[in-house]
């Protein structure tokens, strides 16, 4: 990844994260529709010296002791009160509505990552299409990540290879293409902003049961989805190495490639390594990485109070919004690029891990290395050649 993508995806983190950390103090303030009328006239009727020494935000150890035995800690002395005043004070229904939305949260990163890109489809616009802002965009906006697994014969551009009766995407002048790039990006963006609206929401209308001081669980692991997709891009480039005949060593240039179409794009001549013990260990750091960010949103998710199902549905079905959008966005990049491409015979061969001998080419002919040792991809624009290592 360049130097200025790293930039801007740090300086996104930590915007996310400031506004919400930001925020000590602001909770049991906002509610969804549902029941909120009901938790914040139990709030100003039944719980008001608890709120009221939430919002002072002196801690002291005596504020522990008086709590301890309804859960309070050090941490959570200030807000746990609240929670539970309002709790004692909210009846069986409700509690049940809100016990079933935590079951269906719960579920809520899974059925995601279920319909969500892999860090691996990601890195494709990262490595090869050379577009890393639109690869960023579009996995903020798809904040849970497919899993894969552990220590798998993982091929750097398999993602490439066609199979018979697979739908072609719609061949589109240039003028077409620049539309249909401006849409992405413009879907992307809205995309992202949808999580982190409803990400920020839950974080300020909902408390967790383990921790109801925060208010940026939602957040955070919205942010830790670009940590796996940047882990997912470093895999492959370990093992692929791309030149472009487009200048690259400018902002501008920089930023040109960014908004210009992949079949638009000069050749470029893509080089596949064999595989090192970086690269196997990187690509376990990423699988192991989607597992607990799989795990910590399940846990965060499952823990949320005040909040019913009707609402809970309308949270998932925002996320779900973002998160198809995205793929669609991928999957159609994907689709162009495997579309443009043709491999040789020899070269699908040779990706699918049969055996090449490349230390007789001397005694094979003088064609031998083109036969066993190189493979090309032809696209519209030019061609892309990769070449494999032995």
């Amino acid at each position: 990844m360049m130097p200025t993508t790293k930039r801007i995806l740090g300086l996104l983190c930590i915007a996310l994260l400031v506004s919400s950390v930001s925020a000590t103090n602001e909770k049991f303030q906002l509610w969804y529709p549902e029941f909120g009328f009901i938790f914040d006239t139990i709030l100003h009727s039944n719980c008001t010296a608890e709120y009221a020494a939430y919002l002072a935000g002196k801690k002291s150890a005596q504020y522990v002791h008086i709590y301890q035995f309804t859960g309070a800690v050090w941490t959570n002395q200030l807000a746990e009160p609240v929670v539970n005043c309002i709790l004692k004070s909210t009846s069986p229904y409700v509690q049940a509505s809100m016990a079933s939305a935590g079951v269906l949260l719960g579920l809520t990163p899974t059925i995601l990552a279920a319909v969500g890109s892999s860090a691996e489809e990601t890195a494709m616009l990262f490595i090869l299409s050379k577009r890393p802002l639109l690869a960023v965009f579009l996995a903020g906006g798809s904040p849970a990540v497919f899993p894969m697994r552990s220590f798998e014969d993982q091929d750097p551009i398999g993602l490439l290879k066609k199979r018979p009766g697979r739908l072609s995407p719609p061949r589109l002048s240039n003028k077409g293409q620049l539309a249909i790039m401006v849409l992405e990006y413009i879907i992307a963006l809205a995309a992202v902003a949808n999580v982190v609206t409803v990400a920020y929401d839950l974080g300020m209308q909902v408390s967790s049961s383990f921790a109801p001081e925060t208010t940026y669980l939602p957040l955070l692991w919205a942010v830790l989805n670009l940590a796996i997709h940047t882990s997912g891009a470093v895999a492959p480039y370990l093992r692929v190495t791309v030149e472009s005949q487009l200048p690259y060593n400018t902002p501008f240039d920089y930023l040109r490639i960014h908004f210009t179409p992949v079949s638009m794009q000069r050749p470029h001549t893509i080089e596949v390594l064999p595989e090192t013990y970086w690269f196997i260990a990187v690509s376990w750091l990423t699988s192991t990485l989607t597992v607990c960010h799989g795990l910590y949103a399940t846990l965060a998710f499952s823990s949320m109070l005040f909040i019913s199902v009707k609402d809970s549905l309308r949270v998932i079905s925002r996320f779900m919004a973002s998160v198809i959008c995205c793929r669609v966005i991928l999957m159609y990049e994907l689709a162009v690029l495997r579309d443009s491409s043709k491999f040789k015979p020899e070269s699908e061969l040779e990706m699918q891990g049969q055996a090449v001998e490349f230390s007789n080419f001397s005694h094979q002919g003088p064609d031998a290395a083109t036969r066993t040792g190189s493979k090309e991809i032809l696209l519209e624009g030019g061609h892309i050649k990769c070449t494999t290592r032995g």
